[in-house]
């Protein structure tokens, strides 16, 4: 074997014998978790990553527990700062003394700990450490540094890893609806759901309890996913039941807020406090129509008095039928109601306590003034108009119920058939012509 041989040799043996006298042990014998406080590990660029200003949980399971001391050593870059230009922006120490079974912030600063000793914990193999990192970092939105986590087993590093450390950022973005709708019946007590929906996003990177509030309406408006946690890049899907009261007609507009608050449990309180904890932003609106199903509901700008009414019906030529229109809230006033009488007319207007037009209505908040209006179509393939007039407090305001008049109806004959005017007239001529016929053909014979 030449010389060169045995140099190679001589290398692979030594190589083979590295793992001995290297003061990192194998890394099969430890695993390393690192996640928030009630949350799930989290990855950026496929490394953990712990956010500044809050407390995490760094989980160290060993198989072998011979050990005096347990150490995490965390720092900016992959390079350790000197003794000298280690701060609180580059550099943290915690320990795990087993002899007295202390949990401890080697490198303080300003007298502030970085480490929650009365939730750190030994569960079998598993270490604990609950632990954070002041934010110093700068006020830029989504900013981060990558850092390095070294773990000891006394002067032995047994592992090593990168880790993202990222700027705290509280955010909440709400899509979906813009307007919940409710209808509700005048004068009844009532549970209705929404028509739609609203979605809370949170856009941060710490989770937050959400509350949704809609001021003095919060004992009749309820909403699901209200004071619960919401993660990071997660959504609440908010669906609102409206507990009505016993309303007069009208319509209400309620706007509300969401908050989003960190969870006191997750901030490091230990150090001054340099970034948002809490966020508000709107609602989805609520509007909550007090009214007969399909009438407009019309306030009168000024008054307390609401006006209801159909704006758009149909009937067929020569239908007659009855109209209601609806007068509330406190107050007096005149209705004077008209047809076209082209196409529709009026042929009869009732109150509850007088029949005629105009009438005159004492209306009150605790109860509804009903009209019945008797109306007659006129002409088919037109639009007729009835008209109302409705003074309140020296003021005339005009409201109009537009009637689309179809053909006349199949009308019952005796036999139980239905035939229209059209068919009788048709069948009519048919029967004269062929009777017609008929005698021709008889006098011709007869010739």
């Amino acid at each position: 074997m030449g010389i060169k041989n045995y140099v190679i040799f001589f290398v692979l043996f030594m190589i083979s014998f590295l793992p001995i006298f290297s003061t990192v042990t194998a890394v099969d014998d430890i695993t390393v978790e690192i996640h928030m406080i009630g949350e799930l590990a989290k990855t950026r660029f496929g490394n953990p990553v712990i956010v500044a200003g809050v407390w995490h949980y760094i989980n160290v399971t060993l198989d072998d527990q011979v050990f005096q001391e347990l150490i995490l050593r965390f720092y900016k870059g992959d390079s350790m700062p000197s003794i000298g230009e280690r701060n609180e922006s580059n550099y943290y120490e915690w320990r795990y003394n087993a002899n007295s079974q202390e949990w401890t912030d080697i490198k303080e600063y300003d007298g502030y700990s970085y480490i929650k000793d009365t939730s750190c914990q030994k569960t079998g193999n598993t270490f604990s450490f609950c632990l954070g990192v002041k934010d110093t970092l700068p006020e830029i939105t989504s900013y981060y540094e990558n850092w390095t986590l070294e773990i000891y087993r006394d002067t032995d590093q047994i592992h090593t890893a990168n880790v993202v450390l990222e700027k705290p950022m509280v955010g909440l973005a709400r899509s979906h609806a813009d307007t919940i709708r409710f209808k509700v019946n005048p004068f009844e007590e009532m549970d209705l759901p929404g028509d739609d929906e609203f979605i809370i996003e949170n856009v941060g990177n710490i989770p937050l309890f959400i509350a949704v509030d809609y001021g003095t309406y919060n004992s009749q408006i309820e909403v699901t996913n209200s004071s619960e946690k919401l993660t990071p890049s997660s959504t609440f899907n908010h669906n609102i039941t409206l507990h009505s009261g016993s309303w007069q007609p009208g319509i209400l507009k309620v706007s509300g807020g969401v908050s989003g608050s960190i969870p006191s449990s997750l901030i490091i309180t230990t150090a001054v406090i340099t970034f948002e904890t809490f966020i508000e932003i709107n609602a989805a609106d609520l509007k909550i129509s007090v009214g007969h199903s399909n009438y407009k509901i019309q306030p009168i700008q000024g008054t307390s008095i609401v006006f209801q009414y159909e704006e758009s019906l149909e009937m067929n030529e020569g239908d007659i039928e009855y109209l209601t229109v609806y007068i509330s809230g406190e107050g007096k006033a005149i209705l004077d109601v008209s047809g076209d009488e082209v196409n529709v007319a009026v042929l009869k207007v009732s109150g509850e306590d007088q029949e005629g037009t105009p009438l005159t209505i004492t209306s009150t908040n605790i109860s509804e003034y009903a009209v019945t209006i008797k109306v007659e179509a006129i002409r088919e393939n037109k639009v007729g108009t009835i008209s109302y007039e409705l003074t309140v407090e020296g003021a005339t305001q005009t409201y109009t119920t537009s009637i689309t008049i179809g053909p006349p109806l199949q009308r019952e004959i005796s036999g139980g058939i239905n035939i229209s005017t059209t068919a009788i007239v048709v069948a009519l001529c048919i029967i004269l012509v062929v009777g017609y016929m008929i005698s021709a053909q008889i006098r011709h014979r007869r010739r």
